[in-house]
């Protein structure tokens, strides 16, 4: 009798989650289970509801819930788990897990983590000020208003304009609420220009080049303080502040593991096929290059659970060594972030990367100080980008760099 519960064990039920699942479940493995903490499956777009989903995958707009639900509709032979909470990541496959029936272990040949991302909220961002009611995130205020049905504030602020302040945007419209101003610390949006197009339908101005230096109110939200760059200082009377954006990798359980992280973001370290440090252990999504959407996910998912299908199965292995891909200065991740050899030798990868800050110059990728591949770019902090088609050893570390110069 085999010593494992299950075949495959992932962790997160979001699209990366439903589409590994998917494929492996077309590869002929049976038996798979996904853990979900949440009541229901579905990750953030369980709680989005303007049609931002579907383009890539299914071709047409869907909502979030309905974008889910056509998901799940490829795999129905996966089990779902809801309510469990997954509390430790351990060798050999196991897994520790906390829900309504207790605490038990599991051991699986092979855990795949796609635990997702989430905002930093106002402590993680070290804006001073008292803590009154009212202050929130974008997923927080989705779940308010889809899921509870509330109308939390009418007079809110948001901060930040990558895509999913504008997603915020949207949310705030279904339940008939304008917001006073949307601040942006940058001297443009972080999303693509054509986002302001529903800022501007609304009659919400961006402010831009300011920061959020304190907040005011006892029980509840009454004033915030912006400064602008040019040191002009003001206070906005608000009920309300959403805090958008600024995602990072939900990885507790990988940080409480075995699993090497990327020293810098803390990011499980994984090569071209989504593996981590563990050959015994995947991760995947916006757990590792926080944040992309949904439908990209969802095809980042497919591939890496058709990998682990052909791990299962024999037709391939994984090299026990591998090399660290170093980011320089300016670079906020990359993915992968190691590289093994294949089994027939050198590997063709793409190589994603975000930037810190927005930069306009050429990326280069070194191997022993020599320059193997470079490109002119120009990107913004939430864009990532993508190098194509890269071919190098995995035996001495790998570097990539930006360089601004034009020499």
């Amino acid at each position: 009798m085999s010593s494992f519960d299950f075949d495959v064990a992932i962790v997160g039920s979001g699209p990366a989650g439903i589409a590994a699942a998917t494929a492996l479940s077309n590869a002929g493995v049976e038996n798979i289970v996904v853990y979900e903490r949440e009541a229901t499956v579905g990750g953030i777009p369980q709680h989005t509801h303007h049609p931002s989903f579907g383009l890539r995958v299914f071709k047409r707009p869907m909502s979030g819930p309905k974008f889910i639900a056509a998901l799940r509709r490829r795999c129905p032979k996966v089990r779902f788990e809801t309510n469990t909470t997954i509390t430790a990541l351990r060798r050999g496959g196991e897994l520790e897990l906390a829900s309504t029936s207790g605490l038990h272990n599991i051991r699986a040949r092979h855990i795949i983590l796609a635990t997702g991302a989430r905002e930093t909220p106002r402590h993680g961002r070290l804006v001073s000020g008292l803590r009154p009611q009212g202050v929130t995130t974008t997923g927080a205020l989705q779940q308010l208003i889809y899921t509870a049905n509330q109308r939390p504030f009418t007079k809110p602020i948001i901060v930040g304009t990558e895509l999913v302040s504008f997603s915020a945007l949207w949310t705030l419209r279904h339940a008939e609420i304008k917001p006073l101003a949307m601040i942006e610390a940058g001297a443009r949006i972080s999303a693509y220009r054509p986002s302001t197009l529903l800022a501007r339908a609304m009659g919400v101005p961006i402010h831009y080049n300011c920061e959020i230096t304190d907040i005011a109110g006892r029980d509840t939200l009454s004033q915030i303080t912006v400064c602008s760059q040019d040191s002009d200082v003001r206070t906005i009377a608000c009920d309300g502040l959403i805090f958008t954006g600024s995602f990072i990798g939900e990885n507790t359980i990988a940080m409480g593991s075995h699993l090497n992280l990327n020293a810098p973001n803390r990011i499980p370290q994984v090569d071209q096929n989504w593996i981590t440090s563990d050959p015994g252990v995947s991760a995947i999504g916006n757990a590792i290059h926080p944040a992309d959407t949904g439908d990209k996910c969802y095809l980042e998912g497919s591939n890496a659970g058709a990998y682990v299908a052909q791990l299962l199965a024999g037709k391939t292995t994984v090299n026990a060594t591998f090399a660290e891909i170093r980011q320089g200065e300016g670079i906020k991740m990359t993915t992968p972030s190691i590289l093994r050899d294949e089994p027939k030798g050198p590997s063709k990868f793409d190589l994603s990367f975000h930037v810190t800050k927005v930069f306009r110059g050429r990326v280069r990728v070194r191997r022993g100080g020599q320059i193997m591949h470079e490109k002119a770019i120009s990107c913004l902090p939430t864009r990532r980008i993508t190098l194509r088609n890269i071919r190098l050893q995995a035996d001495m570390p790998i570097e990539v760099s930006l360089n601004s110069s034009r020499e």
